[in-house]
């Protein structure tokens, strides 16, 4: 078949990779300058900055499996530094959170809220085999209908759901964990007391050595931008298959944030449609400043509860995977959603001085010492795994009509399916390849 996939992140590469190991003619349309999508690195003066995801877990199966079969799973290493820690009262209380019990070592909340939590993860050891965060569609949990910030405060108390749940959840999704499934937060349980648990990998050559990687094999064409995606139900009669900006093919995939691929989708399938419209984002800045290494202190990632900064949710040193030049190195820092959503539009200069500002206020020994490098704006920085949309993408997924995925020819890719972080993105991008596969057996 010939296939156009929409999208260079790491779910449309994948997607594209299995489908161009099979036989089948892919082009790959970004609209960007580079492939990566939330995976991609930019270089500032002499210093690599990844730009979105910053890090990987040892757990993530698939992509190791990927890393492997294209012959880079050599530069994959643990992280250097061990260390992080939680603000709280205007004090950092380290914590390194590998294991379930490490929680009885953390000193930030009180003992009695850690027993609560240390119970609350050996209960998860349950749900191992049947959650999995990779997949918030697999598995049936009693409170997907809830939120986690409410089910946690009721039954672990506001302590833990304020300065360890909330900022958990801020620091990987940037928005609060009001909005986000107490399904997911299981789930994200569930792999943390799980083989090999939260230990923390990344490239040598830093996030953009994957989807570089799968894009040398595949016909990428960059700077594309797709206007218009015209599913087989309503193209010409004599148009043969889906029509992408009048280009005819199979299959499409759009694997674009589903606010984007709602945009191109001329018509379509009602339940998709409704799907990509009732899809959420959260929005944000990730900044990046330049460090001497004389003033940063050897930390890992530092989580900011909502309660100590509305704006910064967390800080990332990357020192810790080698990123620095022997005089300074780089500090990332993501916005919470309520501030990142409004500062998109502010110049970087702004962004840099109220940043910078803000980490002295918290951390005044870096008063003077932050130069800012780069500022990367996501308007769809990571969908929101709300009660409703895991529910609303579950039964999206599980339809048989010809009405869900892949009607017209048009297949949905990506991590707003149910599939969070790279891990789900890789999965996202392997199962839809494997369901176009099917569909033409």
């Amino acid at each position: 078949m010939r296939i156009a996939v929409v999208g260079a992140g790491i779910s449309g590469l994948t997607c594209a990779h299995r489908l161009a190991a099979r036989g089948h003619e892919v082009v790959v349309y970004e609209a960007g300058a580079a492939v990566g999508g939330r995976m991609r690195t930019v270089v500032k003066e002499g210093l690599a900055v990844d730009v979105g995801a910053n890090l990987l877990l040892a757990n993530y199966d698939r992509l190791h499996a990927l890393a492997a079969e294209l012959g880079i799973a050599d530069t994959l290493f643990a992280f250097e530094a061990g260390s992080g820690g939680i603000l709280r009262d205007d004090e950092l209380t380290s914590f390194t959170p590998k294991s379930a019990f490490d929680v009885l070592r953390y000193r930030g909340v009180s003992f009695a809220s850690r027993m609560q939590l240390l119970r609350y993860f050996l209960r998860a050891t349950a749900w191992t085999a049947s959650l999995d965060f990779f997949d918030l569609s697999v598995g049936d949990d009693a409170d997907e209908g809830r939120d986690a910030h409410a089910v946690v405060t009721e039954r672990l108390g506001g302590e833990v759901a304020d300065y360890l749940v909330d900022p958990f959840v801020r620091t990987f999704h940037f928005h609060g964990s009001h909005e986000i499934s107490m399904k997911a937060f299981d789930a994200l349980a569930a792999l943390f007391v799980g083989r090999d648990g939260f230990v923390p990998t990344g490239f040598r050559g830093f996030m953009s050595a994957l989807p570089q990687a799968l894009a040398a094999g595949l016909d990428v064409r960059l700077g594309k931008v797709i206007r218009s995606v015209r599913p087989a139900a309503v193209a010409a009669p004599a148009s043969g298959g889906v029509r992408v900006d009048g280009e005819a093919y199979d299959r499409v995939v759009l694997a674009v944030p589903a606010p984007i691929a709602l945009g191109m989708l001329e018509g379509g399938a009602a339940p998709m449609r409704t799907l990509l419209a009732a899809t959420r984002y959260a929005a944000t800045l990730d900044v990046a400043f330049r460090v001497p290494l004389s003033v940063a202190e050897d930390f890992e990632g530092i989580w900011v509860p909502f309660r100590e900064s509305v704006v910064i949710s967390e800080c990332a040193n990357d020192a810790c995977k080698g990123c620095h030049d022997g005089t300074d190195c780089v500090f990332t820092m993501g916005l919470h959603a309520e501030t990142g959503s409004h500062w998109l539009d502010r110049s970087d200069e702004a962004i840099f001085h109220d940043v910078a500002l803000e980490w002295a206020r918290l951390f005044p020994r870096y008063a003077g010492h932050l130069r800012g490098l780069h500022v990367e704006r996501w308007p769809h920085a990571i969908p929101i795994y709300s009660p409703d949309h895991v529910a609303g993408v579950r039964a999206f997924l599980a339809r048989t009509d010809g009405a869900g995925q892949g009607a017209g020819g048009v297949y949905l890719c990506g991590d707003f399916l149910n599939h969070p972080w790279v891990e789900g993105s890789i999965r996202s991008g392997e199962k839809v390849a494997s369901w176009i596969e099917q569909s033409s057996a």
